[in-house]
Order: C-alpha cells, then structure tokens, then sequence
C-alpha cells in the first residue's frame, strides 16, 4: 500500500480539522510568509537612500535584467543587439501586472517576490494532504516560507526568478504524488503541463525535471510496472524537454493524451515501449541533453565554457570570483537550508523517517540531492533543499505529538509530572552557573546591557541549547496537563512549542538579514538623468556587477553583465579598468567595436579577432602596444564609448583586475599586484591594526605583514573625490607601495594598499585623484558615488 495513516488516537479530531479546513491554514502560512518579509520593507521604509521614484529600489541585482525587458515591453520595442531581456518569463509577467494592474511599475518589482514566493505554501500543504496529515504540511510550509535561503532569495525587493523557482517543481512533486495516488487524467495532463511552465520560467530547470522524470520512471518500474497511465505521464513529461515551438509541442501531448483518455485499450505495452524509446531518440538528437553538459560543466567541474571555444587563451573563470558558486562550511549548508543545525538534523532524521513510511517520497530526492549539491557547487543550491527537509520536518513533528500523546497511557504519569518539575530546576541551576562563570571572566564589570547578552549569547544563539531551554520549560508543562486530562491544552503547548523550535531562528535571521538596495538614490539618480545626454546605441563600459542596473536606468549598451560575464568576456572591461589610460582607451573602443561586429559576424574570441586584424601572434606583444602613443586605431568609429568609475568599486576592484593580471597563455597568475581596502580596527605600541591584517606604523611611512616590512613608495590623504581634494607625501620612490589615507566619507574605506600597477590604473587615476588625460578623455558626470568619462578617440 502507498501510504500508511498516520495514528488516529492523539491527533485524529486535530487532523481531520486541518484537512476538513486545508485551504484556511494555506492562506494562513501564505499570510505568514508575506508578513515576515514586509519586515525589510518597513526597515529600509527608515532610509531615504533606498528610494527611487517614490518607492523603495530592488535588492536583486540580476533583477534589473528582467525590469528591463519589462520597460521595453512596456515602450513596444527594443535596440538590435541590446542583450535586453524582452520577452522572457518573468518580464511578460510584469508586463502583465503592470498593464492589467493599478500599480507602479515600481511597486510591481519591489513586492512581486513577497506574494508569488509565498505560494510555495500551497504545494507543501497539497502534498500533505495526500498523505492525510495537512498539519505536517502547514508546519512545513511555515517553516520553509522563511528558511534563511528560501527567504534571501525571495524577499520583498529580491526580484528575480527564484520567486517561483522552487514553487514549481514542487507542484511537479505533488501532481506526481497525486498521479500515483489516484491514477487520474487531471493529474496526468497536469504533470505535463506544470513540467512546461517551469522550463518557460526558469530554463535551467532542464536538468531537474529530467531528473524528476527519470526517477518516476524508475519508481513505476519498480512498484507500478503493470500501470499504464504512469507510463504515458513519463512520455507527456519528456514531450515538454523538446526544443520544437510550444504550440507544436503541445498540440503533440494534448493529442497523446487524448488518444490514452478515450482509446487505452489500444495502448500495449509494446507500443508504450515504443513510444518511450522514439521520444528519447528524438530528445537526443533535438540536443534535448546539452544543457545538462553546460551546467555540469560550469557547476561541478568549473570549466568556463570561454575556455573550450578557443584554444589561444586561458582566461581566469569566472566561477572562482562568484560567492554563490564557492563552497560553503557544513554549519552555513545547514542554516541556509533549516535556519539553524539543531532544526537541519531534525529534519534530516524526519526525512528518512518518512521515506521509509511513504516510499513515493523517494520522487523528491532530486531536489534533495541538488540542494545538496551545495557543499560542491556553492550556497545557491541550498534552497532547493529547502521544502523536502521542511516536510521531513512536518513529518518529525506529527511523529513526536503522537508520542507525546501515548505518555497519558503511562503508568507513574505523577512521578514522571514531579521529575520534570526537577529537570527544569536543575536547567535553571545549569544557566545559573553558567551565567556567574561568564560574569567571572569579566570580572563581574559589566553593565545592564551586557548582563542581557551574556543570556541571549548562551541560548539564543546555539540552536542545541535553545533546543534544551525549550525542552526544560515545555516538558513540566505538558506533563501536567497530560495529568490533568487536558488533551486540548497539550494539543496548543505541543505544537507551539514545535513552531517556537522550527521558527525562531528564521525569524531571527529575517530581523538581522538588512541588506541595502542595488545601487542608492543618487547612484540611480546620476544614471537615470544620464540617459538624456546619450544615444541608445552607445556604451558604458563597466564591470558586469553593475551592467544591468547601467542598461535599466540609463537604457544604453554594456558589454558585460550578470548574465554575459563568462572569463574572455570580462576581459576586456577589467583591460579597461585596471591598466594605463592609454591601453585602457585603445581596449575600450576596440572592444565595442568588435564586439557590434560580432553580432553579424560571430567570432569565437574577440582577442584573437583583433590580434588577426592588426597583425600581431603574440598576445603579450599586441596588449603591450596598446600603451604606445604611436599606436593606431584602423577600427572604424560607429558609437560613443563611456567609461563608468563607481566608488563602490574599490571593494571588489582587486576581483575586477584579476581577468586581465592573468597570463593569456597557461591561465596563471604571474604578475601579482597588490589592491587592498581596509579600515581602521585599533591601535597598540605604535602600530595601527587595520582589517587585512596589516599593521601600518603610527608615522604612516611602513607597514608590516607576514612579519615583514615594507617602506611607502607614497602616501595619499584624500579629503574629496569630487573636489579633487587631495595631497601626494612623497616617502620613498624606490618603493613600489602606495597608501590612500581616505577622508571622503562616500568611500567604504579608510586605508587603501596598492601598488604600482594598481596606483596607475585607469580606475585610481581617474576616479580618485581625478588626473586624466585630456586628449583621451572627458570627464561628463562627476559625482561622490560615481564619476563617467566619455571616450574622445
């Protein structure tokens, strides 16, 4: 038998409620999850900074890529060649709500992901109400509605795909589940059809459903071989994998299910066989597989795809440069996906626990195994992890009221009433100690504010210990109203103290998880009022962090952004960025030009294509050139270029120079450079502590680390980016350091370390001392936030 009932004793008239009710306690979790993340709308609400258009900004970069194509849907059109992404799944849903909707167009992309997010509620509790227990599912959609991954990648402002990402397999989870349960055609066209809408919304999704799909096949070949109807949903489903345009595709599935409805007896196994095997040969040779050999490629064996399109160059990959793609430690991997370890663990055990009750949970292992996939491939996959370990979760929960339950049969139940009475006072007497002890390692000086941490430190930050303070308090009560008879009471405390377990460190992480927008109100400012001085056929070349929220405010060309950001792409705005101004000038305007060259003619690396065109073979040789005087353009004009120097940059300006620092030929670093924010931490017999472990002499003329000292080529105090406010103090010019003591407030940093290479970088020239060259450049916006200059060649 599929499933087995849960037990009727202790939670029948609880159980039979919820499911009686399962849509009231749906738009309950559902109200649960948008209330908690309103939470960061009412906090950055505090901060004029995050507002543009009189309504709070994004926090999703990528974000800005799908409210671009939501514009030019908007407007009706968009420039050739633009890499606008018009037309895809989630910029024609906001289309729609914008022109079906009151709404801002602002207000639609700030709260898109506070409501479609929150549906994942709905699948949670379907599913549970397959299995006849919706309050396992209402325990687990409430838990992993705000699970610290779920939530970051969700929240209100987080506009991007992920609002629906986990959502949607989901429902492919539970229409398999019901498919097996009930064997009925709405299940079997509505498995197809949710398979579909998930590869239009998220085209990555290709790998998961094929796994989805691989594993209800191997399940029907092991429990449901003789089922028939199983066999027609696997082929329904690959239907939905082929490359052939939607309509065709579903006029195919709608026929095969049509012809199964009403003539199955028709259907042998020897045509399903038949069937089954035509549909993977056409797969195959449709390239129904390649992006699964892209995504293993990038994600577990992190090649970049730039590398094997030629075989000239070793660029840096770009997946070494991304947190969301490095690897993470056991503890983070376990918060992420349960808020905290005491919760993951209790969830893990729940997991199997039900899979061994309910084997057609064995269909959400592929979701399991890919959120799991985070301890290889980055914190990313962690939320997919996210609702399997939830209804493991549910499941323990249910588990655990049953036993308490059966304690009421117990003989002794007053004794056991009196002993827990004694555990919780011997909890208190074990906080108690622990409490003076911390008070003795600091010499009972503390204030009121730091005896309240002492506590909050010792149980509210341990998920283990939190877990026994709850023990300790709930225990004694729940015993006593089992004494008393009181089943409705132990009913209320049991599963409060459950949610109080689940919940609390998802709520904690909500409150602390204060992230600022994208860009602030004068960085989105200085780009929207730009786009009135420039053409939309012109570039700005920026590093790609920043290439989407470019193209959204200032409607212009980027030559990276967060999608087109592969190592022979970022290249050349690192080029730009990091080198001379006269390589750098010479860079910007060959690789915008090659690049809308590209586009009719495509090449397979844009370096080798110059190099080709000015006759060099030698790539070291040809980018040294690029800082010659005498060197000459032969490229044709056909645009204006812009550079786009944001003072946000100094903090990852060390990441950006890495693509060009790297040796084209064997992909190491050879030529080192040295580019280091940091900031002021203390000061102690004569050397001031700063954040990257250098130890700066109080006479700012020396630095040492590693044990080591080095001298000051310089040091620079700004006082004002914009103002060009600033004084060079010679020290020694045969050292090859440079030190920037920073006054300018709109800087992150108080100290920046580079050196020679890094102290004559476009960047550092350009943006902070504002000493450019006047034949090469002119400066158009200058600004604390960010300054543009406008290429002249």
């Amino acid at each position: 038998m599929m499933k087995k009932e849960f037990s009727r004793s202790f939670l029948n008239r609880l159980n039979q409620y919820y499911n009686e009710n399962f849509i009231l306690f749906m738009l309950l979790a559902f109200c649960f999850s948008v209330l908690c993340r309103l939470y960061w709308v009412f906090w950055a609400s505090e901060f004029a900074q995050f507002f543009f258009n009189e309504q709070l900004m994004i926090v999703s970069n990528d974000g800005y890529a799908f409210a671009e194509g939501a514009r030019d849907m908007i407007a009706g059109f968009h420039q050739e060649n633009d890499l606008s992404y018009y037309g895809s799944s989630l910029s024609a849903l906001t289309y729609y709500l914008y022109k079906f909707t009151p709404f801002s167009f602002e207000s639609i992309i700030l709260y898109m992901s506070t409501f479609f997010s929150s549906l994942i509620v709905v699948p949670l509790i379907l599913i549970s109400r397959e299995y006849k227990c919706v309050l396992m599912g209402f325990i687990a959609a409430l838990l992993a509605s705000i699970a610290n991954s779920y939530y970051n990648r969700t929240m209100s402002g987080y506009y991007d795909t992920d609002m629906l990402t986990i959502t949607l397999p989901m429902f492919i989870l539970f229409f398999m589940v019901r498919l097996l349960e009930k064997k009925d055609f709405f299940s079997l066209i509505a498995l197809p059809f949710f398979i579909g809408i998930y590869l239009w919304w998220y085209p990555s999704s290709y790998t998961l459903n094929v796994s989805l799909i691989g594993f209800f096949f191997i399940y029907i070949l092991v429990f449901y071989r003789q089922e028939k109807i199983f066999y027609i949903a696997v082929i329904l489903s690959l239907l939905t994998l082929s490359n052939i345009a939607w309509f065709y595709q579903s006029a195919m599935i709608v026929l095969l299910f049509a012809l199964f409805a009403f003539k199955e007896r028709y259907f042998k196994f020897s045509l399903i066989a038949f069937l089954i095997f035509a549909t993977l040969i056409f797969l195959t040779f449709s390239g129904g597989i390649d992006p699964i050999l892209y995504q293993l490629r990038f994600y577990i064996f992190r090649s970049d795809e730039s590398a094997n399109l030629t075989q000239t160059f070793a660029y840096f990959n770009v997946s070494k440069t991304i947190q969301e793609t490095e690897n993470i430690s056991l503890d983070i991997f376990m918060q992420r996906i349960s808020a905290s370890v005491a919760v993951f663990l209790c969830s893990l055990w729940g997991f199997f626990w039900f899979l061994k009750e309910h084997k057609s949970m064995i269909l959400s292992l592929p979701m399991l195994f890919l959120g799991f996939l985070a301890l290889k491939s980055g914190l990313r996959f962690t939320i997919y992890a996210v609702p399997i370990m939830a209804l493991g979760f549910g499941f323990l929960s249910i588990q655990c009221l049953n036993r308490i339950e059966r304690l009421k049969y117990t003989p002794n139940l007053n004794k056991i009433k009196y002993s827990c009475w004694i555990l919780l006072l011997c909890f208190f007497l074990f906080a108690l100690i622990n409490f003076l002890w911390l008070l003795w390692k600091n010499d009972f000086v503390l204030d009121k504010v730091s005896y309240f941490r002492i506590f909050v430190d010792l149980y509210f930050e341990n998920s283990f210990l939190f877990l026994l303070l709850l023990f300790a308090i709930f225990t004694p009560f729940i015993i006593n109203l089992l004494y008393k008879k009181r089943v409705r009471q132990v009913q209320i405390v049991s599963v409060m103290g459950i949610l109080i377990f689940a919940l609390f460190f998802a709520l904690k992480h909500i409150y602390e998880y204060k992230i600022a927008t994208v860009f602030n109100h004068n960085e989105a400012t200085l780009l929207d009022d730009f786009k009135n001085k420039i053409s939309r056929e012109d570039y700005i070349v920026a590093w790609w962090d920043y290439g989407y929220p470019i193209r959204y405010y200032s409607d212009v060309k980027t030559l990276v952004d967060g999608g087109k950001h592969l190592g022979k792409d970022n290249f050349f705005p690192s080029f730009v960025l990091s080198k001379e101004q006269r390589a750098a000038a010479n860079m910007a305007r060959l690789s915008v030009e090659y690049t809308e060259k590209s586009f009719k003619t495509p090449y397979d690396d844009l370096l080798q294509e110059m190099m080709k065109d000015y006759g060099y073979n030698n790539v070291d040789l040809f980018l040294a050139s690029l800082e010659k005087d005498d060197f000459e353009l032969k490229t044709p004009k056909t645009r204006d270029i812009y550079l786009y120097f944001p003072a946000r940059m100094a903090s990852i300006f060390s990441t950006v120079a890495s693509f060009s620092y790297v040796n084209l030929e064997t992909g190491e670093f050879e030529n080192n450079f040295t580019f280091s924010p940091a900031s002021y931490q203390g000061e102690k017999d004569g050397l001031i502590y700063l954040s990257n472990n250098i130890l700066l002499s109080n006479d700012f003329r020396s630095f040492m680390f590693n044990d080591k000292i080095y001298t000051l080529n310089s040091l620079i105090e700004l006082n004002s980016v914009r103002q060009k406010d600033y004084k060079i103090i010679p020290i020694d010019e045969n050292a090859i350091f440079y030190l920037f003591y920073i006054k300018d407030t709109n800087i992150p940093f108080q100290f920046i370390l580079m050196d020679k290479a890094m102290f004559n970088s476009a960047f550092v020239q350009m943006f902070f001392l504002s000493n450019y060259d006047e034949n090469l450049f002119e400066l158009v916006v200058n600004s604390n936030e960010a300054k543009i200059f406008k290429l002249k060649i």
